[in-house]
């Protein structure tokens, strides 16, 4: 029982630094990103990289993997315009 609570603590511990990753790489890389909501549903894949969904401005989507051991958003969809600067490269990952 000890065991599956410590996963679980170490779970929600992952999934808040990859919000706290993707929320800077979007606020970064995009155009007018005022407000960011997180989904509370989260996917740890075997390699240990976690997907983050959710919406900007209310209704833009957005989902990002996470990789916790480069510190970096691997790959991504959002619906949001880059910014000029990000365009032909990111800014952050």
């Amino acid at each position: 029982m000890k065991h599956q609570h410590d996963q679980k603590e170490k779970e929600i511990a992952l999934f808040e630094e990859a919000q706290n990753h993707m929320e800077k790489f979007l606020k970064t890389n995009y155009k007018d990103v005022d407000n960011i909501h997180f989904s509370d549903d989260y996917y740890i894949n075997p390699m240990g990289g976690i997907t983050v969904e959710g919406h900007t401005n209310g209704d833009k989507e957005f989902e990002g993997l996470y990789d916790p051991g480069n510190k970096e958003i691997l790959s991504y969809t959002v619906d949001a315009e880059p910014k000029e600067e990000c365009k032909d490269e990111l800014c952050t990952r």
